[in-house]
């Protein structure tokens, strides 16, 4: 594959913690679009959640890490642990994209977060630096997250390999809407069986089960 051809998909997020939800979507992106590379980026200080209580950063990379060992195609970048200051989604963008000039970048972003994407740093920057493939939430329709304000038009049935639709963004970036299989699955209910002394069987790879236990994560009244 040359330059010019590779795709990378980014996938970022608190990870607070990593569980099978995120998994089975970096496998099925995987499986489905062939990308080059798939990196999983931790976010460091993500800046919409200041008084969020979360588990370390570094814990957060250590659980994402043990999760996807072994697995080809995926890998976790510690970018914006090295990044002082709020973990801004366009930094990493250009970061990636400053690595690997030649490569076509695409933007793993959830329903809820696109939803909100206005509010993000520098979001039309943002938005035309790369294309994005929107990973669905259980009982939303991909329409449902397109942001007021903000021009997408239908542009067709194409999304490489994967089932669904596809959008043009301001500027002419891509919006992929794939159809994937969900997994109801969330940190925050994690957190919450941790600190009810619940099994997580099923929940998260077993590797991160075995992290939050010999840390002693979430255990607290809130987040890590």
């Amino acid at each position: 594959m040359d330059g010019r051809n590779r795709r990378i998909a980014i996938f970022g997020g608190t990870f607070d913690p990593f569980h099978n939800g995120h998994l089975r979507m970096a496998v099925e992106v995987l499986e489905g679009l062939s990308p080059a590379d798939l990196y999983l980026v931790p976010s460091a200080h993500p800046p919409h959640k200041p008084s969020w209580p979360m588990a370390a950063a570094e814990d957060r990379l250590a659980m994402a890490s043990a999760a996807v060992a072994g697995i080809k195609g995926i890998t976790v970048l510690d970018l914006e642990l090295r990044r002082e200051g709020p973990s801004y989604s366009l930094l990493t963008v250009r970061e990636v994209s400053k690595g690997n000039p030649e490569a076509d970048l695409l933007f793993l972003i959830g329903a809820d977060a696109f939803a909100e994407i206005t509010t993000w740093h520098r979001y039309r920057d943002l938005l035309a630096a790369c294309d994005f493939l929107l990973l669905p939430r259980p009982g939303i329709a991909p329409e449902a997250s397109f942001p007021p304000g903000i021009l997408i038009e239908p542009e067709g049935n194409h999304c490489y390999n994967l089932p669904g639709c596809s959008y043009r963004l301001p500027g002419g970036r891509r919006l992929l809407c794939p159809v994937l299989p969900v997994l109801d699955i969330s940190s925050r209910s994690i957190r919450e069986k941790v600190r009810r002394g619940r099994s997580l069987r099923g929940l998260v790879p077993p590797e991160v089960e075995r992290h939050i236990t010999d840390h002693g994560l979430y255990r607290g009244d809130e987040g890590g």
